[in-house]
């Protein structure tokens, strides 16, 4: 593990050499950063540039340069992040972040909990692409923010956001339709703008159809020969307005899906979704240095199982209403500058199924507090956090990290942080196979990071990880009753490189090495990636034509706990080429997986083949 380290990190060094050396006479080299902003590891608005722990943040458009058609797609490339799914689009896909399962990874949309009660993991199809504005991917244990379950990192969806236009009209806008092979197709559109009266306001929709294809293999359980369809639509919603005192703001998503899957006959072969998440809220600005938010939120995931002519079904319905209250203030004492920020957090979860839950609603409560410095080139972001459940008591967490910029452009990072994940309704409650007496998983990690910002045109960030998890849960035949015991570590290294060769031409190459090792028994723990690398290179052949094609190699993953199967690697290439007829007009033709590879990412069932996209974009 330590010589492939080694060997991964010295080999991209010298390939960042070599670009910035390219750089010196490119003529790109002019190119004024922009600073870029983020919310999701300390709650509250700050640079990317000072962070203490690792962010990725994906823009509009890297999403419009892709070739994925949904967010697993579009995820699987970045580093740190695994996606295990069940088949290709609208299939039950787990999003892993850093080798931590996708109950122990945290999803948001726009700061709120988007997870099910049930099952701990979020409905990731059910989120279009059209719809999203940027993501972003805090690696790391980040329970000292946002308490239960962000212990590989937390991934913060925002949805379209509103305001003036970039051209400064009041109002624009933009409509897209698409088809695809295998046979499908897509409608969105989008408007924002700021109105008379100041209010920013963004509305949004999306309907996204595919005939799928048959996502299980001969040897699946319950294997039934026929394409696995989907079908998606969405509403997103933004509204927000500015006065002397503060602001008021909301955000909502809610979409609603049906997806087919597998299963023997007479089970359920068909799935109706159901997904919503939205907040009100506040920003009270008390002074120059001083302001406190408010803010109401409430998150919906239902889901209805059944087969066409064959009676009954089966419903999971969870809901949770929440309420976060923040203060955060800034001082200065001669050439340090403080935050510091206090806050609560309440919210109340429930479950309505046909299933009969011995317990079908739980409070979490929590406060929190966090503190940071900075001075000259130094950053130091702490925070420390108890939530309580009445299942099972309580659980602090805490984190601290330091920033410093060792050279012009050279920063080095370094965290510690806690974690825990609540179990799950299902884990503790579900009929036959649940147990009550669980106790919260736990985790303890570090990461130590790099970024070099060489020029504006080339960028290199790397960073070294392990995470230790203890009482992790477990379960095994023939009665698959969960318990506390499991012990693991993961270890890591993650390097990405950016670089702009000159104005047509541009790259960037990743690598992901990984141990994830079950600690009770030394094997590796199933599904989790070892070794993810990924090359992307884009060319502006004209001012209307843009090509990007990129590709992306998983090692071999084991697919049991005794490490006695694996799935083999695989390679795949995508190819995006975006061509604007005019100024409002564009034209998007994609291809994912082009050399139509056949691979898997869980036993028995097929990622996607060859698919092809074209689309039409016009705004207004």
């Amino acid at each position: 593990m330590k010589k492939t380290l080694l060997l991964a990190s010295t080999a991209l060094l010298a390939f960042a050499s070599h670009a910035g050396a390219q750089n010196n006479n490119s003529p790109g080299n002019s190119t004024m950063l922009e600073r870029i902003v983020i919310t999701t590891p300390l709650r509250r608005e700050t640079t990317l540039e000072r962070s203490t722990s690792s962010v990725t943040v994906i823009d509009r458009e890297s999403i419009e340069h892709a070739a994925a058609p949904d967010l697993p797609s579009l995820l699987k490339s970045y580093t740190g992040v695994s996606i295990v799914s069940y088949g290709g689009q609208g299939a039950a896909s787990n999003l892993y972040l850093r080798g931590m399962s996708a109950s122990q990874t945290l999803v948001l949309i726009n700061g709120v909990r988007a997870s099910s009660a049930t099952t701990g993991t979020a409905s990731l199809g059910n989120i279009p692409l059209d719809s999203i504005e940027r993501i972003e991917v805090a690696k790391g244990a980040h329970s000292a923010q946002y308490g239960s379950d962000a212990m590989g990192g937390v991934v913060n969806i925002i949805t379209r956001q509103g305001g003036a236009c970039a051209d400064g009209r009041n109002s624009c806008g933009s409509v897209t339709a698409g088809v695809s092979h295998p046979w499908g197709g897509t409608l969105s559109g989008n408007v924002r703008g700021q109105s008379a009266g100041g209010v920013d306001y963004s509305l949004g929709g999306s309907l996204v159809g595919t005939r799928g294809y048959d996502f299980t293999m001969p040897t699946a359980y319950g294997h039934e020969p026929d394409d696995d369809g989907f079908l998606l639509g969405s509403i997103n919603a933004s509204l927000s307005k500015q006065f002397d005192w503060g602001r008021i703001y909301g955000d909502a998503l809610l979409a609603r899906s049906r997806g087919q899957y597998d299963d023997s006959y007479p089970g359920a072969n068909e799935v109706d979704t159901t997904s919503f998440a939205g907040k009100l809220g506040t920003e009270i600005r008390h002074s120059a240095d001083w302001s406190s938010t408010v803010e109401l939120s409430s998150s919906v995931d239902r889901s209805r199982n059944f087969r066409d002519g064959v009676a009954g079904d089966s419903r999971f319905n969870s809901s949770r209403y929440g309420l976060f209250a923040s203060t955060t203030g800034n001082f200065d004492t001669g050439a340090v500058a403080h935050v510091l920020t206090g806050g609560a957090e309440i919210y109340r979860e429930q479950v309505n199924s046909t299933v009969d839950f011995d317990v079908k609603a739980r409070t979490l409560a929590a406060v929190f507090s966090q503190y940071s410095l900075s001075y000259e080139a130094l950053t130091i972001d702490s925070g420390i956090r108890y939530d309580h459940n009445g299942q099972f008591g309580g659980a602090t967490t805490y984190n601290v990290g330091a920033s410093y910029e060792i050279l012009p452009d050279l920063r080095l990072r370094s965290s510690y942080a806690t974690g825990f994940r609540a179990p799950s309704f299902n884990e503790l409650y579900y009929p036959n196979y649940s147990n009550p007496n669980l106790k919260p998983e736990k985790s303890k990690s570090y990461e130590i990071g790099l970024n070099w910002q060489a020029s504006a045109d080339t960028n290199l960030d790397v960073a070294f990880y392990q995470t230790w998890l203890t009482d992790a849960i477990a379960s095994n035949p023939p009665t698959y009753l969960p318990f506390n015991v499991a012990k693991a570590r993961i270890t890591g290294f993650e390097a990405a490189l950016a670089h702009r060769f000159s104005t047509e031409w541009s790259g960037k190459v990743s690598l992901d090495v990984r141990q994830p090792l079950n600690q009770d028994n030394g094997k590796y723990i199933p599904y989790r990636d070892r070794l993810k690398a990924m090359a992307e290179v884009t060319y502006s052949a004209t001012e209307q034509l843009d090509l990007t094609t990129r590709v992306l190699y998983g090692a071999a993953r084991y697919a049991n706990a005794a490490n006695t199967t694996k799935l083999p690697d695989y390679v795949t290439v995508d190819f995006t080429a975006l061509y604007a007829l005019d100024a409002s007009s564009q034209v998007k033709f994609a291809v994912e997986n082009l050399f139509n590879a056949d691979y898997s990412t869980v036993t028995d069932y097929r990622a996607p083949g060859r698919t092809f996209n074209l689309s039409f974009t016009r705004t207004f």
